[in-house]
């Protein structure tokens, strides 16, 4: 294999890796949706079927709510409309 090539998978490799650790806020949440803040926290991450937050500890107690973007990407997955049926 040329060199060109192995660079290649290596970064498809460390990409892949980023996103599997990936986390995001209800912000993040909001721009990959294209939905406000306010929509994100009072219509979506309600839900019950909404993937568990992540709460990083501070020095003050809780910090602000985070998401697996894995996971967030594998909810919307699930919720997307079923295929229509052509009729012939």
């Amino acid at each position: 294999m040329d060199s060109y090539l192995l660079e290649a998978i290596l970064a498809e490799l460390k990409a892949k890796a980023v996103y599997e650790r990936e986390i995001w806020n209800a912000d993040d949440i909001g721009k990959f949706l294209r939905l406000s803040r306010s929509s994100v926290q009072s219509r979506i991450i309600c839900q019950k079927s909404f993937p568990p937050a992540i709460r990083i500890p501070t020095e003050n107690g809780s910090g602000g709510r985070r998401w697996y973007a894995k996971e967030v990407r594998k909810w919307i997955g699930k919720n997307r409309e079923p295929a229509k049926q052509q009729t012939l």
